[in-house]
């Protein structure tokens, strides 16, 4: 499936309706280059599954956890230099947890990822527009 959103409002909003969609066990890849809109998209999920606060990248941190029934676990793979850098940070327990995963920079571990799971591609096509095409949904 590909759609277009036109303003980071309508990224956020699509999130919204593609947690709706989302259960426990759930792993989203999100592919793009930097700028995409990968985290305005995830900001968008996340407060879908009912989480209130604020959201930002977890560059520094790699894994963000956000609790709500479950926990979805943000996770940014984009300053991974090294996959075996992943056994240092268990980040196997996290993708194959008991939340969501919702995965930025999956290719660093295309891999290791599950094979039944959720990719998002997301291209730039203009200033505010993006498209978004999304497989395994």
């Amino acid at each position: 499936m590909k759609i277009k959103t036109y303003s980071e409002e309508e990224t956020i909003q699509f999130g919204k309706n593609l947690a709706k969609k989302l259960k426990k066990g759930d792993v989203v890849a999100f592919y793009g280059e930097l700028g995409s809109g990968k985290t305005t998209l995830i900001k968008g999920i996340v407060s879908g599954l009912s989480y209130k606060k604020p959201i930002k990248s977890p560059s520094f941190i790699i894994i963000a956890i956000y609790q709500t029934d479950f926990p979805i676990y943000h996770i940014d793979l984009y300053r991974l230099e090294n996959i075996k850098e992943i056994d240092n940070i268990g980040l196997l327990e996290y993708i194959y947890g008991d939340g969501i995963s919702l995965i930025e920079w999956a290719e660093k571990i295309e891999g290791i990822l599950p094979k039944k799971r959720i990719n998002i591609k997301i291209s730039i096509t203009g200033k505010n527009e993006r498209e978004l095409e999304i497989e395994g949904l």
